[in-house]
């Protein structure tokens, strides 16, 4: 996390395809413009501003920000595409979950009136660098999963941090996490929710029968390897649900911490905010 300020003089808006998405985004265009920004769209992001849209594609582009406006879909979609990861980003919540996302479609042009004014901070989150071999795998926000290339096909996998052997078993595949990847398909697999200012990364087997493979967290610093032990198994690697990588039987794929970080730009919600109403649900009132 980091107070620096940073002087916004562009922005571009991605949008996830829904009702009123349109709309929304151009009051938010039209804001921005109204403060001096300068507004981008492509048509791969956000067709509905069509008055905005360059004839460019979303990593030719370098604006000080990025405003998404969907879910955590969107905004993984955004850092998939974009040409610099730390490019900031103000992500707003029209999904069903958005636990990265820092505020509503209702509450967006207020919340940005504060960024705008300087009432914000920079939250920096680890992302995950892996490959195989020599090929290098696109960084990941959430997680890099590692399953078999036939969907329901059960895998064995070695698994060793800083090259000693920790753990041998089957398992549908295997997700390495970072603490943002945590709340995601990391939880829903088993694991632990990880507080983002820990320097810890958590490793989840997917359905390990009689508990062969257990969700361990390990040090943010460590290097981890993902061997596929069975000769004919071909392997999947999927970074955060957007971009797979076939690997052949017996790979072996390695993750690390990236020396890049996403950037979220926060004003009104804390980690723990976010926690209390996406993942509790719990109402304010109550």
């Amino acid at each position: 996390m980091t107070d620096a300020k940073i002087p916004f003089k562009s922005a571009l808006i991605v949008c996830r395809p829904g009702p009123r998405i349109g709309d929304y985004a151009r009051r938010i265009a039209n804001f921005l413009i109204d403060r001096k920004i300068e507004v981008y769209a492509t048509p791969d992001s956000c067709p509905a501003l069509s008055e905005f849209i360059i004839e460019s594609q979303i990593h030719e582009l370098e604006p000080d920000f990025v405003v998404t406006v969907g879910g955590d879909g969107t905004v993984l979609y955004t850092l998939s595409k974009l040409k610099r990861r730390d490019i900031p980003l103000f992500c707003i919540n029209r999904g069903s979950f958005g636990f990265m996302t820092e505020t509503d479609l209702d509450n967006a042009i207020p919340v940005l009136e504060k960024v705008l004014s300087g009432n914000y901070w920079i939250d920096e989150a680890m992302n995950l660098s892996s490959g195989f071999g020599d090929q290098i795998f696109a960084d990941a926000q959430n997680e890099v999963m590692v399953h078999s290339a036939k969907p329901g096909k059960i895998m064995t996998f070695d698994i060793f941090l800083d090259s000693v052997l920790i753990e041998r078993g089957r398992a549908d595949g295997v997700i390495i996490s970072t603490p943002t990847g945590s709340t995601a398909y990391a939880l829903s697999a088993g694991g632990s929710i990880l507080d983002p200012r820990l320097n810890a990364i958590i490793v989840v087997p997917i359905c390990s029968p009689l508990l062969e493979l257990r969700p361990i967290v390990v040090p943010g610093d460590s290097s981890i390897e993902i061997k596929i032990t069975k000769p004919h198994g071909e392997g999947l690697v999927v970074i955060d649900g957007q971009v797979s990588y076939n690997i052949p039987p017996l790979s072996t794929v390695w993750i690390k911490k990236s020396k890049i970080k996403t950037r979220f730009i926060r004003s009104v919600t804390t980690f723990y905010d976010r926690f209390r109403t996406k993942i509790t649900r719990e109402d304010d009132n109550l």
